[in-house]
C-alpha cells in the first residue's frame, strides 16, 4: 500500500501549525481562526467543510461505508492569554522552531495537535485511501472558558459517531478520561469594625485561616479513582466585602476547586462542613449562574469522562496507533479537564491522543516536539484508515 511522503507531510503540518499560532484566538474571538481552518480544509479538498451558528468549524472525509458511525477528531480553536510578554523568549504569536521544537502560544494547547488532526485526514485524501467510515474534524470554540462550542456541537449532532479522539496533550499516549470539576464558594461571616480596634469586632479572616490549615491536612485523605487519580482540592480566589484598607471585613469567602472522580456533590459538601468544624459557613455552587441556587443533592461521583481500558475499542485504537508509530502507547488519564466531559451523553468511546505534552499547556514558552508530531501523524493515519 502506498505510504505518504512523511517528511513532506510533517513539513506542511508544521507550516500550518505556524500559521495557526500567528492567528490569535482568545475565547469569543475565534472567528479568524475558524476561517483559517475552514480555508485549509477546503484547500486540502476534504469532501465537506462547514461552520455552525456559534463558530465551530467541521470538515469531513467520506468513508467506504457511510452507514457506520464516524470517527470524530476534536480540537478547540481558542487558547489562553499569553500573559507577560517579556517573559517569553520569543513573542508568543511569532512561531519559532529551535532544538527540533515549535514554540508559540497554542503550539501545545492546541494548534499543533489541531494541525496534526487536519493533516492526517489530508494524508488519506492525497493517497486516495478511503477510510472504512467517515472521518470528521471538529474544531470548537470557547473550550478554555467552559466549552460552549463543544456543548453546542454535541447537542446539535445529526450523524452517528463511533469514536471521539481528543487532540488535548497526551504525549502520544492514550488518555482515557479525567476527573470532574466541582467549585464551591465557602463564606465566613463576622462583625466589621475599624481596624484600629479589632477586638471589638469579629474578623472572619481568622476563621478562614483556620479553615485553610485544616483543609490542607484533611484533604490528604480524600478518596481517589483507580484510573483517573486522587481527589484534590485547591483554594483559588479569596474575596471580602470591603475595599477599605482600615476596616475588617464583614465577610470573607474562598473558592474551592475540587477535581474528583470518586466523590459526589453531597460528599464534597459534607467534607467542607467537616473542615469548617464549629465555624458557621454558607456554601454555594460557584459554577451556577444563580448565586442563591441550592447545592445539588447528587450522590453520584463527579467525573469528566471515563473510557474503560477494557473496552474493545480502546485496544483497537491502541493497536492501530501503535502500528503507525512503531511503538505501543500507554493507557493514561488527563490531570486537567477537557471538552470530553461534554461528549459523555453521545455514548461513543472518548480517547485522548496528541503529540503535545500536558505539562507544557498554558505555560510561557509553550512548545511541541517535531519528532512527536511526526510519530502522531503516522499513528493518526493508521487509525483513521483502518478503524
Amino acid at each position: 500500500m502506498k505510504q505518504p511522503d512523511w517528511s513532506k507531510l510533517l513539513k506542511e503540518c508544521v507550516e500550518f501549525s505556524s500559521r495557526l499560532i500567528q492567528t490569535p484566538s482568545m475565547p469569543r474571538h475565534e472567528q479568524q481562526m475558524s476561517q483559517l481552518v475552514a480555508a485549509e480544509m477546503r484547500r486540502l479538498q476534504l469532501d465537506e467543510v462547514w461552520t455552525d451558528d456559534v463558530g465551530n468549524v467541521s470538515g469531513r472525509l467520506f468513508g467506504q461505508n457511510r452507514e457506520l458511525g464516524a470517527i470524530v477528531l476534536n480540537s478547540h480553536l481558542d487558547h489562553v492569554d499569553p500573559g507577560e510578554l517579556n517573559l517569553w523568549t520569543t513573542p508568543p504569536y511569532e512561531p519559532t522552531v529551535r532544538d527540533d521544537r515549535l514554540y508559540g502560544r497554542g503550539s501545545c494547547d492546541m494548534k499543533g495537535p489541531l494541525a496534526v488532526q487536519v493533516y492526517s485526514i489530508a494524508a488519506l485524501k492525497w493517497l486516495g485511501r478511503s477510510p472504512k467510515r467517515d472521518v470528521v474534524f471538529s474544531g470548537v470554540v470557547e473550550e478554555e472558558i467552559g466549552g460552549r462550542g463543544a456543548q453546542f456541537w454535541a447537542q446539535g449532532l445529526n450523524y452517528d459517531v463511533d469514536l471521539i479522539v481528543l487532540g488535548e496533550p497526551s504525549s502520544n499516549q492514550l488518555s482515557l478520561g479525567h476527573r470532574g470539576i466541582a467549585q464551591y464558594w465557602v463564606k465566613f461571616s463576622g462583625k466589621s469594625v475599624h481596624a484600629s480596634v479589632p477586638a471589638s469586632g469579629t474578623n472572619p479572616n481568622q476563621a478562614l485561616a483556620k479553615f485553610l490549615t485544616r483543609l490542607d491536612q484533611m484533604s490528604r485523605d480524600l478518596p481517589g479513582h483507580a484510573v483517573l487519580g486522587r481527589t484534590t482540592v485547591a483554594p483559588t480566589i479569596i474575596e471580602v466585602d470591603t475595599q477599605s484598607m482600615n476596616v475588617t471585613p464583614a465577610w470573607v469567602r474562598v473558592l474551592l476547586d475540587f477535581r474528583t472522580a470518586a466523590m459526589s456533590s453531597l460528599e464534597i459538601v459534607d467534607f467542607v462542613r467537616a473542615v469548617a468544624g464549629d465555624s458557621p459557613v454558607v456554601i454555594s455552587d460557584a459554577l451556577s449562574d444563580d448565586p442563591e441556587a441550592p447545592i445539588r443533592s447528587d450522590d453520584q461521583p463527579i467525573y469528566g469522562f471515563y473510557t474503560d481500558p477494557k473496552d474493545a475499542d480502546v485496544e483497537r485504537v491502541r493497536d492501530l496507533v501503535g502500528k503507525g508509530m512503531g511503538w505501543r502507547p500507554a493507557l493514561e488519564s488527563y490531570q486537567f479537564a477537557t471538552d470530553g466531559r461534554h461528549f459523555k451523553s453521545l455514548g461513543a468511546p472518548i480517547i485522548g491522543y496528541s503529540p503535545a505534552e500536558e505539562h507544557l499547556a498554558h505555560t510561557v514558552d509553550e512548545s511541541i516536539s517535531l519528532e512527536m508530531i511526526a510519530d502522531s501523524l503516522r499513528g493518526h493515519v493508521e487509525l483513521l484508515g483502518n478503524f
